[in-house]
């Protein structure tokens, strides 16, 4: 993850004072009034708010901006929109993440295209962070998280649901988005989208997925030293066993079956808070927040994405619920129930089911027909376990006694043992 951590600019502190942000960058850009201003709830990453603008009145056509790449002209008409302001206190490379975001948004409409329905907000305009405050002006859509009903749908809904969720991830899976690259993506001097910086790591491009995941781990092993819970695994012998993986070639060698992978559009967050649904159709009206979005393997979005679905392939050291769905995962359901599967507390096993079946019901490469996707999951959850982002993230620090910190820690470090014991390095 970026090492950048910051504290918020007292400007963004309150809604008021992102009122007034977000008014003079509309009347900036497009001479257009602000009527309201709302918090949609969804301050993480960005600060996210619905915006109305009083009506044009003297204008026709379109109110226009300076020529953006990824931008669409906002049409006279339009009244309500929204305004996303970039968190400098998420932990991601503020000078890229804006445009990556955007450029991705241009992919995923582009991958889109021949839904029946709109899925992905045009973008009217937006600021890269290197710039100042980074926001985006986008186009609002209609609907409600999908995360807010989806458990307390009937078997038979959710099913209805998850059947348009992997018709959608087999149009983003397969798309020709002519990125040659692994990592980020961005903008050419063309206008063109072309892979870059990752927003989420702080590197690439790259021209080959292993060059990408070798980038990530030496970037992670430089952030245990900047950590201070981490402290470079001082007073253990991680630090040294870790720098031995990387120097060695054994950690080129886990990905040496790499070497063809096709690289493949991800969105990073594919889950349940960013689908917006019609509540009376069940209708998917809305894919939304591209901040993870880049380029890497068929396999990599099963690792960041379908928490809610149990379609998240897990890391090898979960508990036995969590290995279970592993197995079946890569492997491959049994037709009929386990009797582990009706004692589990921590797996949703219909709809895990449910999920899969509406894979292959899309054609989408599920995880066991993904070559070799156990040892890609190997890899990527230890590379976020030499240096978890949560442990540079001030409201998880704030909200953990020294006690809580410190198990955390060397739950952690007893992790990386495993993996490292299983790679040769006792």
């Amino acid at each position: 993850m970026s090492d950048t951590i910051t504290s918020l600019p007292a400007g963004l502190a309150t809604l008021e004072q992102r009122t007034e942000i977000i008014k003079a960058l509309i009347d900036d850009k497009f001479g257009r009034e602000v009527v309201s201003v709302a918090s949609l709830g969804r301050d993480s990453n960005n600060f996210v708010h619905l915006v109305d603008l009083a009506e044009a009145i003297g204008h026709s056509g379109t109110s226009t901006t300076d020529s953006q790449p990824g931008a669409h002209e906002l049409n006279t008409s339009v009244v309500r929109v929204v305004v996303r302001l970039s968190n400098p206190n998420a932990m991601m490379d503020e000078e890229v993440r804006v445009g990556n975001e955007v450029a991705a948004i241009s992919l995923m409409r582009q991958a889109s295209i021949n839904y029946p329905r709109k899925l992905v907000p045009k973008v009217f305009a937006w600021q890269a962070s290197k710039h100042g405050l980074g926001w985006i002006v986008q186009e609002y859509l209609v609907g409600e998280q999908l995360s807010i009903h989806f458990p307390d749908l009937p078997t038979d809904k959710k099913a209805v649901v998850l059947d348009q969720v992997a018709e959608i991830f087999q149009m983003i899976q397969s798309s020709k988005h002519g990125v040659e690259e692994f990592g980020g993506l961005g903008f050419n001097e063309e206008g063109k989208v072309v892979a870059g910086r990752s927003s989420l790591w702080s590197v690439g491009p790259f021209s080959t997925y292993a060059e990408m995941y070798q980038a990530i781990f030496a970037k992670q092993l430089k952030l245990t030293q900047v950590t201070p819970l981490l402290d470079g695994w001082k007073g253990t012998d991680l630090q040294e066993r870790l720098q031995k993986l990387s120097t060695s070639g054994d950690f080129t060698n886990l990905l040496a079956h790499t070497g063809d992978i096709r690289p493949t559009l991800i969105h990073g967050d594919f889950g349940a808070e960013n689908i917006l649904i019609d509540t009376d159709t069940l209708q998917i009206t809305g894919l939304l927040d591209f901040d993870f979005s880049h380029i890497a393997s068929p396999a990599d979005e099963y690792f960041y994405s379908f928490p809610s679905f149990c379609g998240l392939v897990p890391g090898p050291f979960e508990d036995e619920d969590l290995q279970l769905l592993r197995r079946y995962q890569t492997e491959g359901f049994p037709s009929s129930p386990s009797a582990q599967e009706a004692r589990s507390q921590s797996v949703d096993w219909t709809v895990a089911r449910l999920w899969q079946v509406a894979l292959k019901k899309h054609n989408v490469a599920s995880p066991k027909d993904i070559d070799n996707i156990t040892e890609l999951a190997d890899v990527y959850w230890f590379l976020l376990d030499v240096c978890p982002p949560f442990l540079n993230l001030p409201r998880w620090l704030a909200r953990r006694t020294d006690e809580q910190k410190f198990a955390a820690k060397n739950e952690i470090g007893e992790n990386l043992n495993k993996y490292l014991q299983r790679w040769g390095y006792r």
